[in-house]
């Protein structure tokens, strides 16, 4: 969603470290959290900031634009946190008319708030591997009647572990919450959903040239117990959908990063959901305060996820 035309962001995908490359270095290739945020060396401790213009298109209701604003505190080389709110310049929101007319059965909304995202993140490279454990808390300052919040608070925790061979870092994560929000956040979704789910996700980041990095991810979500999703209503209420399996979810993600400079980063990805059957594409641009410096390997790495 860029500049009133389509667009996403992404976080570039700093070169993967060997397993001996100390915990200075951030984890790379989270691509679940790349849209939302902006990258940034976890090197640089401290407050940093950044900001995402996107757009992004979605096959049902068609084209979005939105900034995501973050901000961040590193406190060491393992902890740091990161607050990030998306902001919707534009989207289309099925009308809350009674009867709407054929033609306007979609209509345009501007100016809307997404959920609060408070994340901790505490990073470790043992002797083979890289490891993050990543907590999320939401805070309910989206519109419920939109599908953009459950109007509660929410969570999620999850385990990524990654291994790095040259160029190709494959990963593995694993994670429970109580919102879909939460899970797959490469993906800008519609609506929102309430009620314990385990989350899983296989992928592979591969490091290309000057660089520009490329990650496909194959996810899972399964739902545990009684589901809730908010979505958009026509009479002036969310729409909710209550059952053991409406939040069953599971697809493939592609993104590609590619640098501009040390502060500005362009990005996009494709998203499919084989079982909802709908697609998502995006496009953007990712600007970040304070850039990793030059003498690094790359110019920028991530630091919210």
């Amino acid at each position: 969603m860029l500049f009133a035309i389509p667009a996403s962001a992404q976080l570039l995908q700093e070169k993967k470290p060997e397993p001996s490359t100390p915990a200075t270095q951030s984890l790379p290739g989270d691509a679940q959290d790349v849209p939302e945020v902006p990258g940034i060396s976890t090197t640089l401790h401290g407050w940093n900031a950044g900001i995402t213009i996107s757009g992004v298109h979605n096959s049902t209701t068609g084209w979005a634009t939105l900034a995501t604003p973050a901000i961040g505190y590193s406190f060491s080389d393992v902890f740091s946190i990161d607050a990030t709110i998306p902001i919707y310049f534009y989207r289309l929101a099925e009308s809350r008319s009674t009867h709407p007319k054929p033609n306007a059965e979609l209509v345009n909304q501007r100016g809307e708030l997404g959920d609060v995202v408070l994340g901790f993140h505490a990073q470790f490279v043992p002797h083979s591997y890289q490891y993050q454990l990543t907590g999320l808390v939401t805070a309910p300052t989206g519109d419920e009647a939109y599908g953009l919040s459950t109007g509660r608070v929410t969570f999620d925790v999850s385990n990524l572990f990654e291994r790095t061979y040259g160029r190709f870092t494959p990963d593995v994560e694993i994670g429970a919450g109580d919102s879909s929000t939460l899970v797959n956040r490469t993906v800008t979704k519609d609506y929102t959903s309430l009620g314990p789910l385990a989350h899983f996700q296989l992928g592979l980041g591969i490091e290309l040239f000057r660089g520009i990095s490329f990650e496909s991810d194959a996810y899972e979500q399964l739902p545990i117990g009684d589901q809730k999703i908010y979505g958009p209503s026509r009479h002036g209420n969310a729409t909710v959908v209550v059952g053991h399996s409406v939040t069953e979810d599971n697809g493939f993600t592609n993104a590609l990063d590619v640098p501009i400079d040390s502060h500005f980063t362009l990005s996009g990805y494709y998203s499919r959901s084989l079982r909802l059957h709908y697609d998502i594409a995006a496009i953007g641009i990712t600007c970040v305060v304070r850039a990793t410096p030059t003498t690094e390997d790359t110019p920028m790495d991530e630091l919210f996820r």
